[in-house]
């Protein structure tokens, strides 16, 4: 992977795996919600999700669409819903249930041989019996339309956790935390699923210079250096290489960047497939597209 997604709404920085000192640019964009068509309503609202964890994941639902986005707003309109309205765009509900399954299971601990001493000359290992519970969680969220009940979004996903406390434990993990924790979870994979994104991300530059021949190798080189410094006039430097000895790779990659830089991102896709190997980055830049047109038609209706 070439890329750290920063998100920026958030404060929380993913750190994928990159080649130490590695230059990058450094960019922001709006990036679509997986179930882009819940994310175009304009309106929502949480309606009953049964389940003996229901209403806590309800709550915590509602914290999380009420959250303020990077304009200042939330991404939808949150509607309580009741018999006179009025209606949400879309409406969520769904089912929470938690069970907690308890048993023995057998461990293998080393104790002291012999307990009558002050400090301990020998261990062995002894079987002892401890108390296991295996907590499950499941929760089912669905959105419909509520002008023609039209299903959006269906999701099922279950999560578990396993607490063994032995005789000799000093503390105990409480599997109402587990829970509490397994709802949170529940939640915030919901909203992710269908609130987008605007997130400050870098991606690696190309730094190849097989086949430049050694004073444009060094040229390329030095321009690399100088990306970090002053990107827009590394970008004129690559397009000066390109013009005198097109199609090289890294030169049409990094170009791409930038004109994904520059928000130019149809340009960005064609020199992205002229570089070969980015499909990934071709991805980006379409997806980028998508969230920008979603994000400039909100904020024209508002």
């Amino acid at each position: 992977m070439r890329f750290i997604f920063m998100l920026g709404g958030l404060g929380v920085a993913l750190a994928l795996p990159v080649q130490a000192r590695a230059e990058v640019f450094e960019m922001d964009g709006h990036f679509p919600a997986p179930f882009r068509d819940v994310s175009l309503a304009r309106s929502i609202g949480v309606d009953r999700i049964g389940g003996r964890d229901g209403m806590a994941l309800s709550l915590a639902l509602e914290q999380l669409l009420s959250r303020r986005g990077p304009d200042g707003r939330p991404h939808f309109d949150l509607i309580a819903l009741s018999r006179n309205g009025p209606d949400a765009d879309a409406i969520v509900s769904g089912m929470a249930d938690a069970t907690i399954r308890k048993s023995d299971v057998k461990r293998t601990v080393e104790e002291c041989a012999d307990k009558q001493a002050s400090i301990c000359p020998k261990k062995e290992k002894v079987d002892i019996i401890c108390a296991q519970e295996v907590v499950s969680f499941s929760s089912t969220l669905r959105v419909a339309r509520s002008d023609d009940g039209r299903i959006l979004y269906t999701q099922t996903r279950p999560q578990s956790d396993t607490i063994v406390t032995c005789p000799k434990d000093k503390t105990r993990r409480n599997p109402k935390d587990s829970i509490d924790r397994m709802v949170r979870t529940a939640a915030d994979r919901f909203v992710d699923d269908i609130v987008p994104r605007h997130e400050r991300y870098r991606i690696r530059l190309r730094e190849g210079r097989d086949g430049m021949d050694k004073a444009m190798g060094q040229a390329f080189k030095d321009s690399i250096r100088l990306s970090q410094r002053d990107p827009a006039a590394a970008c004129a430097q690559w397009d000066g290489m390109n013009r005198d000895r097109p199609g090289h790779p890294s030169l049409l990659f990094n170009l791409g960047l930038c004109a994904e830089r520059d928000g130019d991102y149809a340009q960005a896709e064609r020199l992205y497939a002229q570089a070969g190997k980015a499909q990934e980055d071709i991805d980006r830049v379409r997806d980028l597209t998508i969230g920008r047109e979603d994000a400039q038609a909100r904020a024209a209706d508002q």
